[in-house]
């Protein structure tokens, strides 16, 4: 009988010659992991860590699963191996089984830790201070109640690498907690997706380059084909100028997943550090297209044209950004760097020194005037809100300090200087 080829979609659904199989899913994740792994032997703790997520698996729920699997793959040529006192391997038939994608080794879990775990991450992929600090909280309450649930792990990391570029939380504890929870997961479960790409973002975020660039690499490794990790590596190449290899990593990245704003709002920025603003405006349109009647891709949109192509015609949109009842802080950001790049320079002041000196702002939060107040010829000013910033390790100062907006001023201010040297003290030829 000529055997089927066995796949798997990006959600870990499984097709035979095309044809989607009707399995349950803890069938379909004990036969994701028979695929990931073949032609080796997946042995019975492999199983637990990955189809069980860590909760007690007993041999007669295993053996049920994998009998059930039995009669569903015997009509298509594909039997599964018994290996004494080891596990079980699947043989027959070719497979083109991606890399296990974040949201397969998710979901292989109760609906309750599901759940949390997939609001805690869409909270983090809001990128707010607040939104973060939320994540971390819900994401060490998953961990202290699920310790064998690894994606939770890589998650935290990335929540906790966000904190720290705002600057919210300490920087060398925060690191620690991140890189011991991944080295857990590490030992739990080492082929949880995410995990090289999670270390290289903490590392980024505490300007240790060298060793985040291993990270990454190994991250590339093991998955060439995983967005997620190509995003957080392009973020790695921007903070150490290497904006074209950025923007090939990151067109690679929209290939695989072309609806994920986050990607193509990076790329834009990425193509503006390239020194190719019209094709980073370009994409700054394509995200807003994408993504109509998002505030937060409207303001990127008026951002990016501000900063490429400034006109009289934004100030107007610019300013409805700030008429909501909770204008978000990253509107008045955006507002002011508008303002100062049309020349409305009181305007553009009153916005920034009534956020900066009346408003609860994060040292992360406060970089961002640097923009606006370089825009303005304030060059001082802006080089003391990147020093405060340096001064309280916060990891957005990397990619701050390569913002086109401060390439004119900042390597010729002898505080732009310092910092660029500081900062990226083990990148000295790149800077």
């Amino acid at each position: 009988m000529p055997t089927a080829a066995l796949t798997l979609d990006a959600a870990g659904f499984p097709s035979a010659d095309g044809r989607p199989l009707d399995l349950a899913p803890k069938e379909r994740a004990v036969l994701a992991l028979l695929l990931q792994r073949r032609p080796a032997v997946v042995s019975k703790e492999e199983f637990a860590s990955a189809a069980w997520a860590g909760r007690a698996m007993s041999d007669e729920s295993l053996a049920r699963s994998i009998s059930r699997l039995r009669r569903a793959l015997a009509p298509l040529g594909l039997t599964i191996d018994s290996v004494y006192g080891t596990g079980y391997r699947l043989d027959g038939g070719a497979s083109t089984t991606p890399p296990p994608s974040r949201l397969v080794m998710a979901t292989q879990a109760s609906p309750a830790t599901l759940e949390a775990y997939l609001h805690a991450r869409q909270l983090a992929a809001q990128r707010t201070p607040a939104a973060v600090g939320r994540a971390i909280e819900l994401l060490r309450t998953l961990i202290e109640r699920e310790p064998g649930y690894t994606p939770a792990g890589v998650a935290l990391a990335e929540a906790l690498a966000a904190a720290i570029g705002w600057g919210q939380v300490p920087t060398d504890p925060s690191v620690e907690e991140g890189l011991q929870v991944l080295d857990q997961a590490q030992r739990l479960d080492p082929s949880t997706p995410g995990l090289a790409g999670a270390r290289g973002t903490l590392l980024d975020m505490a300007w240790r380059f060298d060793e985040a660039a291993q990270a990454h690499a190994q991250a590339m490794q093991h998955g060439p084909q995983d967005a997620d990790s190509l995003l957080v590596y392009a973020r790695h190449l921007l903070f150490t100028g290497q904006a074209d290899e950025a923007v090939e990593q990151l067109r690679t990245a929209l290939r695989l997943s072309p609806h994920t704003p986050l990607l193509r709002m990076t790329l834009s920025r990425a193509l503006i550090q390239a020194g190719r603003g019209a094709d980073g405006l370009a994409e700054a349109d394509a995200a807003s297209a994408e993504n109509p009647g998002q505030l937060l891709m409207v303001a990127f949109k008026l951002a990016i044209r501000a900063m490429v192509a400034p006109s009289d015609d934004i100030e107007a949109p610019a300013w409805r950004l700030s008429e909501g009842a909770d204008t978000p802080p990253f509107v008045w950001t955006v507002l002011s760097f508008v303002l100062a790049r049309l020349g409305r320079r009181e305007a553009a002041l009153d916005i920034i020194d009534a956020t900066l000196i009346c408003s609860r702002t994060t040292t992360g939060e406060a970089t961002l005037y640097a923009a606006p107040l370089a825009a303005l010829g304030e060059v001082d000013r802006a080089a003391e809100l990147l020093q405060r910033a340096y001064d309280e390790r916060c990891g957005m100062l990397a990619m701050v300090l390569r913002d086109p907006a401060h390439a004119d001023w900042l390597p010729h201010h002898p505080i732009g200087r310092a910092l660029l040297a500081q900062v990226y003290r083990t990148l000295s030829t790149r800077v």
